[in-house]
């Protein structure tokens, strides 16, 4: 519904000024805030730079930010929008609305809770039992005890001989910025390491879950056979060394759509097993604080220098409390 505003922009001269001279990272940034917001610059006829409060609240409502970090930044690049338009002598007077009530309340408040955004423990066994190839449910196993890494590297660079069922002690691989692989031991489930076995030594891939009604001219296919467990059909692929970063976001997003969980995305996931992870750690200590978030950080490879915008985002326990309600 709103794709038709999302690329491009209301009074488009004024936007390009602004924009010039951003880095490359801050352009796309900015412009995909700007671009979304022609939608309420439309129905309004006039620019954001001159919205009141109200206005601005309807954008934030319509833009729908699913958590606080999401929800201030793009705040903040509307609050910087106007700062701009000020000092340009483009706004009909010189007071931002946003300059006094950016309070973690104010932010808070345009956060959309309504999605299915995290997942329980049980929720994701039963995703997981659901599946038919186990090239599928170990991955989303994988993401919800921390295995990730840049591009999904410590997925996809997963050798065969890596996995030892009489472990639980797994060795994976970050590619990282430079391309060197860094290694790191973490310790999985039983389950996680069982599935790996199993996805290792399948050899077709049974498509849309095992059912042909869904689309009757897809085919089961037969996977590439070399060192690593998570493998691309062949019919589907001319890379027959280590699967790419696009298999991983393809198949969640399938599995995502036969199971009616549009918010079903990797991240999502890797969130939800932290949430998991975090949950264990309070019911044996009593509490979440920095040394326990720092913990949930080591084992998903994040950066534990954010431990505060991950407790404000969502590694906190009013989000696990309302996740586990009925567990």
């Amino acid at each position: 519904m709103n794709s038709v505003y999302d690329n491009v922009f209301y009074n488009e001269e004024q936007k390009t000024r602004y924009l010039k001279g951003l880095t490359e990272r801050t352009y796309i940034v900015y412009s995909r805030i700007l671009k979304r917001a022609s939608y309420i610059e439309e129905q309004l006829d006039k620019d954001l730079y001159d919205f009141n409060i109200a206005e601005i609240e309807q954008f934030m409502n319509f833009l729908a930010p699913t958590t606080m970090t999401s929800s201030n930044d793009a705040l903040s690049i509307i609050r910087a929008y106007i700062r701009w338009a000020i000092q340009e002598d483009l706004r009909k007077d010189n007071v931002n609305p946003l300059e006094t009530v950016m309070s973690d309340s104010f932010i808070r408040k345009f956060v959309d809770t309504s999605a299915k955004m995290f997942f329980t423990k049980r929720e994701i066994e039963r995703l997981t039992g659901g599946l038919v190839n186990f090239q599928d449910s170990a991955l989303v196993q994988c993401l919800f005890e921390g295995i990730m890494g840049n591009g999904y590297s410590e997925i996809l660079n997963i050798l065969k001989k890596d996995i030892d069922r009489d472990s639980n002690n797994l060795t994976v691989r970050n590619a990282a910025a430079s391309g060197e692989l860094q290694s790191r031991v973490i310790p999985v489930s039983s389950r996680l390491m069982n599935m790996l076995f199993s996805a290792a030594n399948e050899t077709i891939y049974h498509k849309n879950n095992g059912n042909p009604d869904v689309n009757l001219k897809a085919k089961d296919g037969e996977l590439i056979d070399n060192e690593f467990v998570f493998r691309a059909v062949k019919m589907n692929t001319k890379e027959y060394g280590r699967a790419n970063s696009h298999l991983v976001s393809r198949r969640i997003t399938n599995i995502g759509e036969w199971f009616d969980y549009p918010h079903l995305t990797p991240m999502n996931i890797k969130k939800s097993g932290m949430l998991w992870m975090a949950k264990q750690l309070v019911n044996q200590s009593g509490k979440l604080e920095r040394e326990e978030v720092v913990e949930v950080c080591r084992q998903f490879r994040v950066d534990s220098k954010i431990t505060t915008r991950l407790t404000r985002d969502f590694l906190n326990l009013n989000t696990i409390n309302k996740l586990y309600t009925e567990e």
